[in-house]
Order: structure tokens, then sequence, then C-alpha cells
């Protein structure tokens, strides 16, 4: 299983667990609100790491093409100058 999904999945059972926990704690339940806070930042915090590594990957993925025109600009360059 590939990271970024396992922290995705960490993240949506955590804001789920949260959610619960509210409706739980609304209908007159035992969660304490500093339980219900710490599993929804918890949440919140796997998502944003989540977000900060498809960034991160993506912005690889911009330098590998941009890598790839600058090479492919040199090679017209190349070209022009040997006609």
């Amino acid at each position: 299983m590939n990271v970024n999904k396992l922290i995705n999945l960490i993240s949506w059972i955590l804001i789920v667990l949260g959610v619960i926990f509210i409706v739980w704690k609304v209908l007159g339940g035992s969660p304490t609100e500093s339980t219900i806070i710490i599993t929804l930042v918890s949440g919140m915090l796997f998502k944003i790491m989540n977000i900060g590594n498809d960034i991160s990957s993506l912005k690889e993925k911009v330098n590998n093409i941009e890598n790839k025109f600058n090479s492919l600009a040199t090679d017209f360059k190349n070209h022009i100058k040997h006609k």
C-alpha cells in the first residue's frame, strides 16, 4: 500500500471517529471535549501531511518536465547550428 494512501486512510478514519464522538456527546454520551478535539485535530494533521506529500510529488514532476523542455531546447539549438 502506498504511503499517501495509508496517510489518507488514517486521516479519514480519525475525522469520521471525531464526528462519531461529537454525535455521541450530543446524544448524552461520555467522550470528553479534549478527546473529540484531539481526534479531529489528529485527522486534520494527517490530511495536511497528505496534501503536503501530494504537493511535493507534483513539484518533482514539474521539475522533471522543466528539465525535459530544457533538454529539448538545447537539442533544437544544436540542430539549428549544424544546418
